[in-house]
């Protein structure tokens, strides 16, 4: 039986784009992510991405000339349909500000967090910079897969 969380829209995670990196690398962690990835693709665990994690992979692999990887994972993630894209609204865009603002994050992490925040989700990363947001929570991928 599924609890009410899992009956709303709201997601219970959003996944930074390191832990991906790490699952399309195989890089330490990359396993748990899969894990995690296993959970929201038999709907025990709802999750999404930021479409600013679109940009982020795109351009990662673009940075190592590699034009092909980057369409590829794009791809990828654009057809992940278990995992929702969280556009940047007004809301998210103005949270964003807010974490850019008191905690001197990139934009990119601020945005993530908003839409994290907005959302009601935890965040799942190892990246330091979500953990110095006290409006969110934050679990690495190995301690959210070993909750």
């Amino acid at each position: 039986m599924r609890s009410l969380k899992h009956e709303s829209s709201k997601l219970d995670v959003i996944i930074d784009t390191k832990p991906l990196v790490k699952l399309f690398a195989q890089e330490e962690g990359w396993r748990a992510v899969q894990a995690i990835l296993s959970e929201v693709e038999s709907e025990e665990l709802k999750a999404g991405i930021s479409v600013v994690t679109l940009t982020e992979v795109y351009y990662k692999y673009l940075q190592e000339g590699r034009p092909d990887l980057a369409e590829t994972r794009i791809r990828q993630l654009r057809y992940a349909f278990y995992l929702r894209k969280i556009a940047v609204n007004e809301d998210v865009a103005v949270k964003a500000g807010d974490f850019k603002g008191k905690y001197k994050v990139p934009i990119a992490d601020a945005l993530i967090a908003a839409s994290a925040y907005i959302e009601g989700a935890t965040v799942i990363s190892d990246d330091p910079h979500f953990k110095q947001i006290r409006e969110i929570q934050t679990f690495t991928e190995t301690e959210f897969s070993g909750r």
